[in-house]
């Protein structure tokens, strides 16, 4: 099974090349063979894309450079890196390393018996009060709604690409991750779902707009329609331990 690191960046000049040299040292650690990593330079002013290339330079062999001239966000990002790829597990990794190497190698250990694996911060202070509790609340309301079961629904995840594939996502936003879990959570799946340290803060977070809590409306009334009205995604997928 191929796995593919898709490394978020956007203004990262201070943190991608770190990002990076960790994530190949959990990558040598958990002895993976079959990888590609891509850093998704979304549109960045500073010099992301020069520290990109100098990387690819450096590590030519396993390292592609996705490059938006404007910023298109997250989920655009993934969903144009899905739309050209059919198999394999895909690992989507901050450019701000935000998380711990070890988190990361717990993730992905897990990944190797099961369909898929979703995490939780046990540090969420880091986001600061107010957001910390908001997304707390987020996803209390989202699983009691949808009737799944998770720590964290916008945490840190592998997907298997084939899966999410044949997903259709409504997000285009904030909530892009939760629409994916949750569909993921009711698709008869097996899962595990680990623990992990935040690394960085939330300076200069963007998450508070909206334009997001638009999002986040507009992708729970899709959910309601396909889930409790069209009766989709009613198969619970299983907790591996």
């Amino acid at each position: 099974m191929k796995y593919y690191f898709l490394i978020l960046a956007f203004n990262e000049e201070k943190y991608l090349a770190k990002t990076f040299i960790e994530l190949k040292e959990v990558i040598s650690q958990t002895q993976i063979d079959d990888f590609q990593i891509i850093i998704n330079n979304d549109g960045s002013s500073d010099r992301t894309g020069i520290i990109a290339k100098k990387i690819k330079e450096e590590n030519d062999n396993n390292v592609e450079i996705i490059t938006y001239k404007k910023n298109v966000g997250i989920s655009k990002s993934i969903k144009n890196f899905i739309k050209k790829h059919d198999k394999g597990k895909l690992v989507i990794i901050s450019g701000d390393n935000d998380l711990e190497k070890e988190f990361i190698k717990k993730m992905i250990i897990a990944s190797y018996k099961t369909d898929f694996v979703i995490s939780y911060f046990i540090n969420r202070e880091k986001k600061g009060w107010f957001r910390a509790h908001l997304s707390t609340l987020f996803n209390l309301i989202m699983c009691a709604i949808f009737n799944v079961y998770a720590f964290y629904l916008q945490g840190p995840c592998i997907w298997p690409i084939d899966k999410i594939k044949k997903l259709h996502i409504h997000s285009n936003g904030i909530a892009y991750a939760s629409e994916v879990n949750i569909k993921l959570l009711r698709s008869g799946l097996n899962y595990i779902e680990v623990e992990g340290i935040m690394n960085v803060g939330s300076e200069g977070s963007t998450s508070i707009k909206l334009h997001n809590f638009i999002d986040i409306a507009k992708t729970v009334l899709f959910l309601l329609v396909e889930i409790k009205i069209f009766k989709r995604f009613n198969q619970h997928s299983t907790r591996v331990n």
